[in-house]
């Protein structure tokens, strides 16, 4: 049971997803989920509540006896991937559960269903309602494309050059996602010049740049990224710390490394692009900063 389940990381797309963009994410080993034994009742607490969310919601999908054996010798999920910074914390546990646990005819169920569709139930357990979308990147170990109908297609990432890097930048602070998803929503609902700004210094560029990423075209990737960065610090206040501001001006005026939201924004993590990696650790040496 020492396998370890990654994170997952949205690197384009965040809220654009919803009107229209395409988005990448990508699993982030980084930050992961294993299993081990000699857990306390604390540790072990949501995993004795999520048997019996399988057991009403999934009957015979799962090895529930082996699940609750396990549980009782000490068997618990130990991560590293904090919760609140949009990095999949319960999309691991369901991927965990599922590769350890799951039957024969659970397997039958998830290919007839479809895994998307299928992880979005079990994830359900933790959010109430649930795209699937992080357990289905954790699960597929692979970077995916998420299209605007809501299907995905597998995507192979080239490496960047020596000296670039994509990074995430601690802002220090769990995020809540609803209320800026409501944010955003009301506002390219309600505003017709955001909508227009939206379409295009936001979905245009984010487009342009998962493009430019998977085709490994690095200066254009840059511009398209400073675009979205500038957009969101502009245009978008609640999800731009006050704390972050200033760095993430400093990289637009300096040019060597760039900032955007990851996921929802208002916390959690920041992604970053540098294009000289040395000089910016240095620059942000006051910031807990995690190279992908």
């Amino acid at each position: 049971m020492d396998k370890k389940i990654p994170a997952k990381v949205l690197l384009f797309g965040e809220h654009t997803i919803l009107r229209g963009s395409s988005a990448l994410a990508a699993p982030l080993w980084a930050r992961h989920s294993q299993w081990k034994t000699g857990g306390t009742a604390a540790q072990q607490a949501g995993l004795v509540d999520l048997v019996a969310y399988l057991e009403e919601h999934f009957p015979g999908a799962f090895d529930l006896v082996q699940f609750r054996e396990d549980l009782a010798a000490g068997h618990y999920l130990d991560s590293n991937i904090p919760v609140g910074y949009g990095l999949g914390s319960s999309g691991a546990v369901c991927v965990a559960v599922y590769t350890t646990y799951v039957t024969p005819q659970g397997e039958a169920q998830l290919e007839i269903e479809g895994a998307k569709a299928f992880f979005a139930r079990m994830e359900s357990f933790f959010h109430g309602t649930s795209s699937g979308t992080d357990p289905l990147i954790i699960y597929l170990q692979q970077a995916i494309r998420l299209l605007p109908d809501g299907g995905f297609q597998k995507e192979t990432i080239p490496s960047l050059p020596s000296d670039w890097k994509l990074f995430l930048l601690d802002t220090g602070k769990a995020r809540q996602t609803a209320p800026l998803v409501n944010y955003f929503t009301q506002r390219f609902d309600e505003e017709e010049a955001f909508r227009t700004a939206v379409r295009a210094d936001w979905i245009a560029p984010n487009n342009a740049a998962v493009d430019a990423l998977l085709t490994g075209q690095q200066e254009a990737l840059w511009q398209h990224f400073r675009q979205i960065s500038q957009f969101q610090i502009d245009q978008l206040p609640p999800m731009v710390l006050p704390s972050i501001e200033a760095v993430w001006q400093q990289g637009l005026a300096s040019d060597r490394y760039l900032l955007k939201i990851c996921g929802a924004g208002g916390g959690g993590y920041c992604l970053g692009l540098s294009r000289d990696w040395q000089k910016t650790q240095g620059e942000l040496k006051d910031w807990d900063l995690l190279g992908i």
